[in-house]
């Protein structure tokens, strides 16, 4: 038998797979992908790092400045004599928007006008601030005042520049009377009318304050007066004799912060009166221990008394004109007495009615609120008034109150010691927001060029079909290439721009 010859199986009628071939990515363009995915992660970081160091930039340095608070001249002490002003000078430290005053030593101001100048030098005190007293031969109002504020370890001024001149209302109203120095009663009425008016216009708690009441009767020397103090009050003569002009002294001491009294007067004819009511009280006001009367051309000293304890008092001497005088004192303790005072020196003073005000706050002075109190005295004399007569001279200073004694900021150091700090704010904000726009604008432009690489090399991978069916496929080269050079361009050099002012 012979063999079984097996025929061969018939080849497959489908064509073999072709094998798949993935495209490779040449070397340089693996090189320009990792250069540009480098740029898309770093721009951020450098730009918000730069936008850091330019609002570091833009903070500024701490500065140190003064401000200068002006009032209006006092009166010559005599004829030919140079006008005098105190002013007020307030140094601070001014860091990032925030002012904090500080004591500075060694300041100099400088006042000048029509060629001629004059000098202060001085410190501030804790609470920065500083009582310059300056005075100018001639000197007009509004004539132009340069005035310059230096400290020693400074190499520029910390205030200059020409005085800012206001016309404030000054210390009384044209319309003050006697009547309205005196006190608001709750219940006068009778034949004999009754006004009372406080020397000074407010007690002070725990000192005497002469208390004056006025009797309008057809004899007021045979009238007799009796008062009766409420609780807050305390009177040395609860029974005065009635004076010149029917005028009558009592010696009143608040021991509170209300006080009140009654006023009864009756006269031999059985004419009768009553006054009832509030006295006004400063609580926490220094007691000032000053005569009514000085002598014109004398210098004087008056002991200032704190009612607690204190570190600094403000005082200073204004009269119908303008501000005379000026002094931040500290407080000491005498052996033997724990009560807080300062001795306040005088100058000699022009004629006329004066204002001695005491504040424990720097700017009292200017509403008479609070504990901020004003005592009228006479220098030289007055018509009419008999200086030597207490019921003379004191109804005429208490129908004389103050009603403020304001100031006006003339002069700000900041607005020239400040101009460094407004340059650098401007340059920071300049680096901080134009690294910002190059970021941005290279961010879009990296994205935009590897979105468009992207979907070529997509289309060409899923076709894998011939090199001339892929010639079909087609796509826009990325491009870009000149404006993504120039913005990391910008964005290195804003990096460079800020480190240089940070360090410069």
């Amino acid at each position: 038998m012979g063999a079984v010859k097996h025929d061969s199986e018939p080849p497959s009628a489908d064509p073999p797979l072709p094998t798949k071939r993935t495209p490779e990515v040449p070397t340089k363009a693996r090189a320009k992908n990792r250069r540009r995915t480098a740029l898309i992660v770093l721009a951020p970081i450098v730009a918000v790092a730069t936008l850091m160091i330019g609002l570091r930039v833009g903070a500024g340095n701490a500065v140190r400045a003064a401000s200068v608070f002006a009032a209006p001249p006092g009166t010559p002490a005599s004829p030919g004599a140079p006008v005098p002003f105190a002013w007020q000078v307030l140094t601070y430290v001014e860091d990032r928007g925030v002012r904090e005053t500080v004591a500075m030593r060694d300041l100099t101001v400088v006042a000048r006008s029509k060629g001629k100048e004059s000098r202060w030098t001085g410190a501030s005190n804790m609470d920065g601030i500083a009582e310059a007293a300056l005075a100018l031969p001639d000197l007009a109002p509004n004539d132009p005042v340069e005035l310059e504020v230096r400290a020693a370890g400074e190499a520029e001024p910390l205030a200059h520049g020409f005085v800012d001149w206001q016309s404030p209302r000054w210390t009384r109203d044209t319309d003050d009377t006697g009547e309205r120095a005196a006190a608001r009663p709750s219940k006068r009425e009778g034949a004999i009318a009754i006004d009372v008016l406080v020397e000074g216009e407010r007690l002070v708690v725990g000192f005497d304050t002469p208390l004056w009441a006025r009797l309008v009767a057809p004899d007021p020397s045979r009238v007799t007066v009796q008062a009766t103090p409420e609780a807050g009050l305390r009177l040395e003569n609860e029974a005065p004799k009635v004076g010149c002009n029917g005028w009558a002294e009592l010696a009143a001491v608040a021991v509170g912060h209300v006080a009140g009294v009654q006023i009864d007067a009756k006269d031999p004819d059985g004419r009768t009166g009553v006054w009832f009511g509030a006295l006004p009280v400063a609580p926490g006001a220094f007691f000032i221990g000053a005569p009514r009367f000085v002598p014109e051309a004398k210098a004087e000293t008056v002991v200032l008394v704190a009612p607690n304890p204190r570190t600094v008092v403000y005082a200073e001497v204004d009269d119908e004109r303008g501000r005379v005088f000026a002094a931040a004192l500290p407080l000491t303790i005498e052996p033997g007495d724990p009560i807080p005072r300062a001795r306040f020196e005088m100058p000699p003073l022009a004629p006329g009615l004066h204002w001695l005000v005491v504040s424990g706050e720097p700017r009292g002075a200017e509403r008479l609120a609070g504990a901020a109190i004003a005592k009228p005295f006479l220098v030289g004399g007055a018509p009419g008034v008999r200086p030597e007569e207490a019921c003379s001279i004191g109804p005429w200073l208490a129908k004389r109150p103050a009603r403020g004694f304001p100031r006006w900021l003339a002069l700000d150091g900041m607005a020239t010691r400040g101009a460094a700090n407004r340059a650098s704010h401007r340059l920071g904000l300049f680096i901080g927001l134009g690294s910002l726009f190059a970021a941005a604008v290279l961010e879009v432009l990296l994205l935009t060029a590897a979105s468009r690489e992207a979907r070529a090399t997509m289309l060409h991978a899923d076709l894998d079909e011939t090199g001339a069916d892929r010639d079909r496929v087609t796509a826009r080269a990325p491009g870009g290439g000149l404006a993504i050079a120039l913005l990391v361009a910008m964005l290195g050099f804003a990096l460079l721009a800020a480190l240089m002012v940070t360090k410069g």
